[in-house]
């Protein structure tokens, strides 16, 4: 009888995830329905969002990689005092992907995105 325990739990897990799955579209399908969005302009919305947020990951992933290279030349010289030079590669994947990667991710995106739409702002003619 535990794997029949365990095949219910999976169940209701999966069951509950595409339940929110469906209200997670609804949402979106609502919100697409109600905020008034004019297809005219769609492809200017497409273009904004690809020039703020896919131009921004370049950024990010070049100073993630310094940042994990930093990480990981000071974590080296550390860990080496204790002979513990193995543990390196998870100090480094645990620090950066739970740490320091969200919060360095939200600062650039943050950063360029605002600096590109100040620069639009600025370049317009009155």
């Amino acid at each position: 009888m535990p794997a029949l325990k365990t095949t219910r739990a999976i169940g209701h897990r999966v069951i509950d995830a595409v339940w929110r799955l469906g209200l997670a579209a609804r949402f979106l399908a609502m919100t697409l329905l109600h905020s008034g969005l004019s297809w005219r302009r769609f492809p200017l919305i497409v273009k904004e969002l690809f020039s703020s947020g896919v131009m921004s990951l370049i950024i990010i992933g070049v100073a993630g990689t310094f940042v994990g290279m930093v990480l990981g030349l000071q974590g080296y010289e550390t860990l080496k005092r204790y002979g513990s030079e193995s543990a390196l590669g998870s100090l480094v994947a645990l620090s950066l992907v739970r740490e320091l990667g969200p919060v360095l991710a939200a600062l650039l995106f943050a950063s360029r995105a605002g600096s590109a739409m100040t620069a639009e702002i600025g370049l317009m003619k009155a």
